[in-house]
């Protein structure tokens, strides 16, 4: 026999003294209280809920890369590739992750192209190796490649600003920024930087933000100027909770 719950009242003696006594009634009949049922929170998910949805996200997104794939090749198909670029001397241009990918193509192109380039990187050396390597490839295709090398960990705000304060002090103009550098772990654990944010939104998104304000002086003098943020549709991937529901 279920007997439903009496809480206690909190009325006036004579109505608490009648709780009471139902209570011992309760006790002498051999009848337990049943314990108040807590309520989950609604963020509480059920694991397995959690791990299928984060299937069915994980799929979404990599079924929406494959067709963005296809799409550009298609589209782009009738596309000389690389594109040749028009000559663009006297522009400066900051391009950050610049040695390897995207990034690495974007710097060497605006260099062959005339273009005043700063390879904003977490490792120098391997810039500076790169560097070396085009200029041979370049020789006697036409003047030195003009590529310097400056370095900008975006897991580290304090490089951001200092980077910022080294190029400002030059009081020289700045044309183009290229956020390009980013990041993308899945199946690892989740990290933070010693900034105390989660990796993939510091680097994707603060320290770019970050970035572009701290410029914004040298880029006014190079109006008209413009700052470009290199995306991936690897975005369409993710979900707040993704990291958490696929390695459960």
């Amino acid at each position: 026999m279920i007997v439903p719950e009496l809480h206690t009242s909190s009325g006036t003696p004579q109505e608490q003294h009648k709780h009471k006594k139902r209570l011992k009634e309760r006790r002498e009949m051999g009848l337990s209280t049943p314990k108040k049922e807590e309520k989950q929170p609604l963020n509480d998910m059920p694991q397995k809920f959690k791990k299928s949805l984060g299937w069915i996200e994980w799929l979404r997104g990599w079924l929406s890369v494959i067709f963005e794939m296809l799409f550009q090749r298609i589209s782009a198909s009738h596309l000389q590739n690389p594109m040749p670029l028009p000559p663009i001397e006297n522009v400066t241009c900051i391009v950050t992750g610049s040695t390897s990918g995207i990034g690495r193509e974007i710097a060497r192109q605006l260099a062959e192209s005339g273009a005043h380039v700063v390879m904003a990187v977490r490792n120098p050396k391997a810039a500076h190796e790169l560097i070396q390597k085009w200029q041979t490839d370049w020789a006697g295709k036409g003047l030195p490649l003009n590529i310097e090398v400056m370095e900008l960990d975006l897991l580290s705000l304090d490089s951001v600003a200092q980077f910022a304060e080294a190029w400002n002090a030059r009081l020289g103009p700045l044309h183009v920024l290229i956020n390009n550098a980013g990041i993308f772990s899945i199946g690892e654990s989740q990290k933070f930087s010693k900034d105390g944010n989660e990796e993939h939104m510091q680097v994707n998104h603060l320290a770019p933000a970050l970035l572009s304000v701290l410029l914004l002086p040298s880029l006014l003098r190079g109006s008209p100027s413009r700052i470009i943020n290199v995306n991936s549709v690897v975005s369409n991937h993710g979900y707040v909770g993704l990291v958490v529901s696929i390695r459960l």
